[in-house]
C-alpha cells in the first residue's frame, strides 16, 4: 500500500471525487494516498456526512451541500459514485470541459496487481461473487470477494491478494476504462435502473463493459438460458462459456438431476450445490464455471 509521500499512481492528478458514500470515500482516500489533490463534492450539508477527520488528514478538501460548476476548477479528472445519475449536470460539466469521468472500480482497474474475476448481471451478483471468493479460498488462495458487494475494489487493489472475486454493477462498468479480468461473468439481465441509465439498450451496453478488454486467453462466462444475455455475451471477443440448469453440451456447465457437471475440457462431476432455490442453482453454476475458467481445481470449486 502506498503511503502519504509516496509517489503512487495519480501523483500529479487533479481529482474531483463526486459523492462521499462508500465508494467514494474509497476513492478520495485511494487518489491522495497514490499523490493526487483531491476535492470532493457532495449534494448533503456536511453534518449528514459523518466524521471526515481522516480523509482531511489525507488533504483531501470536502465540498458539502450542492455540485457546483466552480468545484470541477483546477481539476483534470473526475471520480464518480455510483449513485450519481449519469445525466446529473455536474457530469455534464465534466463532460463540456473535455474531462475524463471515471468510476471507482477505474481506479481499482488501474493499481491492481492481481488476477481477478469479475461478475455483474441485473440478479445474484453477489451470491455469485461470494461464491467465487470461497472457490479461491479453497484453492489456497488470498482472496476476498470485493466490489459492489461492500468492500471496494480501489481498496482490495492495494491489499497484496493473490486473487480477487469483484462484484461489478452497471454505474461503474459504464465509466471504466482498463478493466481487464480474467474471467467475466454476465449472469442476466433484465430491465433495472433505467431511471439512471435512460434506455434497457444503455443498460445492456454499459454490463457488456465488463468484457471489453478481455482478449486472447481470457474467458468470459455467460447465461445459456437467458437468450437477451446470450445475445451480449457473445460479443465478447475471448472464448465463452456458457452456464445452464439443463444438461451441459461441451463448453458448459450444467445440471445432471440434481448434480452440477463441468463440461469445459473434459467432464467434471462437482456434487449438488448447497443453497435452495433455481436462483442459487444458477449462481452456482455461474460461479462453477468461472472458477474453473480462472484455474482453480475442480475439488477446490466443488468446495466453495
Amino acid at each position: 500500500m502506498s503511503g502519504r509521500g509516496h509517489r503512487g499512481a495519480f501523483a500529479g492528478r487533479r481529482a474531483l471525487v463526486v459523492g462521499l458514500g462508500a465508494s467514494g470515500r474509497a476513492a478520495a482516500r485511494v487518489l491522495a494516498e497514490e499523490g493526487a489533490a483531491v476535492v470532493v463534492t457532495e449534494a448533503r450539508p456536511r453534518q449528514a456526512l459523518g466524521d471526515l477527520g481522516e480523509l482531511e488528514a489525507l488533504g483531501v478538501r470536502v465540498e458539502a451541500g450542492g455540485h457546483e460548476p466552480r468545484h470541477l476548477e483546477g481539476r483534470d479528472l473526475v471520480v464518480t459514485s455510483p449513485g450519481v445519475p449519469e445525466h446529473a449536470p455536474v457530469l455534464a460539466w465534466a463532460r463540456q470541459r473535455g474531462l475524463p469521468v471515471w468510476s471507482e472500480l477505474e481506479l481499482g482497474a488501474r493499481l491492481c496487481r492481481a488476477p481477478y474475476v469479475a461478475v455483474t448481471g441485473t440478479n445474484g451478483k453477489t451470491t455469485t461473487t461470494g461464491l467465487l471468493a470461497r472457490c479461491m479460498r479453497a484453492a489456497g488462495l488470498d482472496a476476498v470477494a470485493c466490489g459492489n458487494i461492500g468492500h471496494p475494489f480501489s481498496l482490495a487493489a492495494r491489499e497484496g491478494r493473490e486473487a480477487l472475486a469483484v462484484e461489478t454493477s452497471s454505474f461503474q462498468l459504464r465509466f471504466h476504462e482498463r478493466l481487464a479480468p480474467r474471467v467475466s461473468v454476465l449472469l442476466n439481465l433484465a430491465p433495472d435502473h433505467l431511471d439512471w441509465h435512460g434506455s434497457f439498450e444503455a443498460y445492456a451496453e454499459a454490463k457488456a463493459r465488463v468484457f471489453v478488454n478481455q482478449r486472447g486467453d481470457d474467458v468470459h462466462v455467460g447465461n445459456r438460458d437467458d437468450p437477451v444475455a446470450a445475445a451480449v455475451s457473445r460479443r465478447a471477443a475471448c472464448r465463452v462459456v456458457w452456464f445452464r440448469l439443463d444438461a451441459p453440451g461441451d463448453g458448459e456447465v450444467g445440471y445432471l438431476g440434481e448434480e452440477l457437471v463441468a463440461r469445459l475440457d473434459g467432464e467434471v462431476r462437482l456434487g449438488p450445490p448447497a443453497g435452495p432455490g433455481v436462483g442459487f442453482r444458477a449462481d452456482a453454476a455461474a460461479a462453477a464455471a468461472a472458477g474453473l475458467a480462472f484455474g482453480l481445481p475442480p475439488e477446490a470449486v466443488r468446495a466453495g
